[in-house]
């Protein structure tokens, strides 16, 4: 048979259902789908399925590989819904009132007022965890009250600085410590815990999506209660949108009219401009997404609340290192007693004060924190040895003799050179190394030792107490007592031009002693001061700007 009888038998059966072919003598034949029978009773072969590349000759389009996510469960839907409504709520009034008191302002009388509102933010949101408080909370909250109390009552940027700071860790380690079972935590355990609560929150903002997702589809599936609630919903979505369109438009008009913009400023008291309103727009999101975002990575607990102690190291390792460490620091203590304790403090040939004791301090705060280190790993990682707990204990006391050396170091070089910030938080520190470290020997002995919260509570109450102090004031009245003082020694700088220019650089907090004096310089520090207590606003308020501007008119 040619070509074109078996064209020919292929046309005559094109129509065929697929199922049943008929042969020529009109027979109905039962055969494979994809195949067909011609005139001769033989076999065609034919494609059925059009979607076949080689089908017709064309070339199928390309389907994209579509992901499909697994459905979440009913209670995972409902809680999100629940995240987007309570959370989403509490913070969106959480970040319009901290904007009120934070923007453009981290020491006026407002600060108060945002540590209240942030402790009574934390109590709603873990609760809606069904999350009890524990009682050493408030031990925390109180300490945060003092914080943005000092923010207030000082002018001390520095101070200021590290009050925020503290206010930060403090809301980490009250979440940490009501959320988890921390009562078994190590040191080393709950920082590390703090670090990664703050860097995974950050993660969040997918979770924010998901649960506003999960709100919005709901919402349209639920009917509104009642017209009450559909009105006062509108209204709040109008305000909210009139807030930025408002603000926009008077700034515009007053550009634009010299005469509105007058008007508007004697009687209504508005200073809009294009940067404030930028400002207090970022300031908004910012706290809006960090308070929620934070919330919600507690809301999931998803931390490991277990402490694994894998303390399987040989303490032959241990003994050998701190063997040779030992020995250095008896060599170094018996040095500072020989020569510095009970040889009248000599110092080398052309060594000075400042020399000896800035090396002095540092170097010490090195090894200190070495030593606090070393504890700590040694304590978690080897085995117990009596061997190696007498070493450690002598390492930590001969920091003892460290912190003495280095604190006798700085009284003479104060002695000398007059007080500075810095010299007062060298004392400060040596302080608090000496507390942490009665915890560090305490620990050796017993494993069990809340050494965090120990740490916390000291560095907490030494903290407060020298953000209270107005160091300041303390420093501007001993070197102003001790300015004609040469009694001590040949190389002091006293009297000098250089002690008096620090002393125009110091915060209002030393005005109630600068303003004791006429002299130029003092005049100086008032002029100095005036950018701090000048333009402010009733929001501004701030108690130590306002004693310095008072004390400033009535010179």
């Amino acid at each position: 048979m040619n070509n074109i009888d078996n064209i020919n038998s292929i046309n005559n059966v094109g129509n065929i259902n697929p199922q049943n072919n008929i042969n020529s003598n009109g027979n109905v034949n039962t055969v494979n789908p994809t195949n067909s029978i011609n005139g001769q009773g033989q076999p065609v072969f034919r494609q059925t399925a059009p979607s076949i590349p080689e089908y017709n000759n064309t070339v199928p389009a390309y389907v994209p590989y579509i992901h499909s996510p697994l459905a979440e469960e009913p209670a995972v839907l409902d809680f999100r819904e629940k995240m987007a409504k309570k959370l989403g709520g509490a913070s969106l009034l959480y970040a319009a009132f901290s904007t009120f008191c934070l923007y453009d302002n981290l020491s006026g009388i407002t600060m108060p007022f945002f540590g209240i509102a942030t402790l009574i933010y934390i109590v709603y949101c873990l609760r809606q965890f069904d999350v009890p408080i524990k009682k050493t909370s408030w031990f925390y909250g109180s300490m945060i009250m003092g914080l943005t109390i000092s923010n207030f009552l000082t002018g001390n940027q520095g101070i200021i600085f590290f009050n925020n700071v503290g206010v930060i860790c403090l809301l980490f380690i009250i979440l940490l410590h009501n959320v988890y079972d921390d009562s078994k935590w190590t040191f080393s355990k709950t920082a590390l815990s703090a670090c990664e609560s703050f860097s995974f929150s950050i993660m969040e903002i997918s979770d924010f999506k998901k649960d506003m997702q999960v709100m919005k589809e709901r919402s349209t599936l639920k009917p509104i209660a009642n017209n009450k609630q559909t009105a006062v919903r509108n209204v709040m979505i109008g305000l909210l949108i009139s807030v930025p369109v408002v603000g926009i438009l008077l700034a515009l008009l007053s550009a634009a009219d010299l005469v509105f913009s007058s008007i508007l400023t004697k009687y209504f008291s508005f200073d809009i401009n294009f940067g404030d309103i930028f400002g207090v727009a970022i300031t908004f999101t910012f706290i809006f997404f960090a308070a929620y975002c934070t919330l919600r990575f507690f809301s999931k607990k998803s931390l490991n609340e277990e402490v694994t102690v894998n303390r399987n190291y040989e303490p032959l390792i241990a003994i050998t290192v701190l063997s040779l460490v030992s020995v250095i620091y008896l060599l170094f203590s018996v040095i500072q007693i020989v020569y510095l304790f009970w040889g009248g403090v000599k110092l080398p040939e052309n060594y000075t004060y400042a020399a000896y004791a800035r090396e002095g301090f540092f170097q010490l705060l090195a090894v200190s924190i070495i030593n606090f280190l070393m504890v700590l790993f040694v304590n978690n990682h080897f085995k117990e040895s009596r061997v190696l707990k007498i070493l450690m204990t002598i390492i930590s006391l001969c920091t003892y003799i460290m912190i003495a050396s280095s604190f006798m170091r700085m009284i003479l070089y104060i002695d000398a050179y007059l007080l500075t910030t810095l010299r007062i938080l060298v004392l400060w520190g040596l302080a608090v190394l000496a507390l942490l470290f009665i915890a560090v020997i305490i620990s050796i002995y017993k494993h069990d030792f809340p050494l965090f919260k120990y740490s916390i509570v000291v560095v907490g109450i030494l903290y407060l107490m020298i953000s209270f102090a107005h160091t300041d004031r303390i420093i501007a009245d001993y070197n102003l007592t001790h300015m004609d003082d040469k009694t001590v020694v040949e190389s002091t700088r006293r009297n000098t031009v250089t002690d008096y220019n620090y002393l125009k650089t110091l915060s209002t907090d030393a005005a109630p002693v600068i303003a004791k004096y006429n002299d130029l310089w003092a005049n100086s520090y008032f002029k100095h001061c005036e950018r701090y207590y000048n333009n402010r606003s009733m929001r501004q308020f701030n108690l130590s700007a306002y004693t310095a501007k008072m004390l400033s008119e009535y010179r």
